[in-house]
């Protein structure tokens, strides 16, 4: 069954897909009228709905069922040191794919350039399209942050803060547990400068605990990806035990 994005706001009456999400529907996939669909909005809603009609580059909709995902109990928010990467789009489709629940860019000492004011359209649309390759329906929120000062002090918010350093011993390494314990659990990466002692400084200061990925000096968003990978499995792994309890 195909899925598509309709934002939250368009969920009511008369329920209509447009732009990119109908041409897909229309031209790409050629959908009739008809065939039920899945629609999700990103805050975890799903639906299945009917084609009623293609009109005007419009794909109108008749739901049949429509239910809501519970919120994760356990969210984790990466904040990622900004950096002028390709490899960026990398990141936030796994983050899709891998159930972050923020990703966070700020702006450090050894960062190439800074942050944009707001997250870009075609970051959105990344989000989007792995959120319906994966049947998550919930998508990771974006925020960008100026600098070491504001992710601090937005830190106040999370009982559990980490943050990632290569010089960290390895004896003291990260687990999926360590990136759990909380409702709320936010991982500090540098740039792919690395953080300075300083930055390091503040932030212990600050109720950050420090801890390694290994003997090996990973790359920004191999690291990203391996945080989310250890916090993804250990979410289903609880969930599996709930199962079988």
């Amino acid at each position: 069954m195909h899925t598509f994005y309709l934002a939250p706001q368009n969920w009511k009456p008369p329920y209509i897909l447009e732009g990119q999400e109908a041409i897909h529907l229309i031209k790409v996939l050629r959908i009739r009228p008809g065939t039920t669909v899945k629609l999700l909005d990103g805050k975890g809603r799903l639906g299945l709905f009917k084609l009623e009609q293609v009109k005007k580059k419009k794909a109108y909709l008749q739901p049949v069922k429509i239910w809501s995902q519970d919120t994760p109990v356990k969210k984790i928010s990466l904040a990622l040191g900004w950096n002028r990467s390709i490899r960026r789009s990398l990141i936030l489709e796994k983050a899709v794919e891998l159930k972050a629940w923020q990703i966070i860019f700020w702006r450090g000492q050894f960062s190439q350039g800074r942050p944009a004011g707001a997250p870009k359209d075609n970051w959105v649309n990344r989000l989007i399209a792995a959120a319906k390759q994966s049947q998550n329906p919930w998508l990771p929120e974006i925020l960008n942050l100026s600098g070491l000062s504001e992710l601090i002090h937005y830190a106040k918010h999370f009982k559990q803060k980490i943050v990632l350093w290569e010089k960290c011993s390895p004896e003291n390494i990260l687990t999926g547990q360590d990136l759990s314990r909380e409702e709320k659990n936010l991982v500090v990466i540098g740039p792919e400068g690395g953080l300075s002692m300083d930055e390091i400084n503040k932030l212990t200061q600050n109720g950050f605990q420090i801890f390694s990925l290994g003997t090996s000096v990973l790359r920004w968003e191999t690291a990203a990806i391996l945080c989310l990978g250890l916090h993804y499995l250990e979410q289903e792994k609880e969930e599996a035990l709930k199962l079988r309890s």
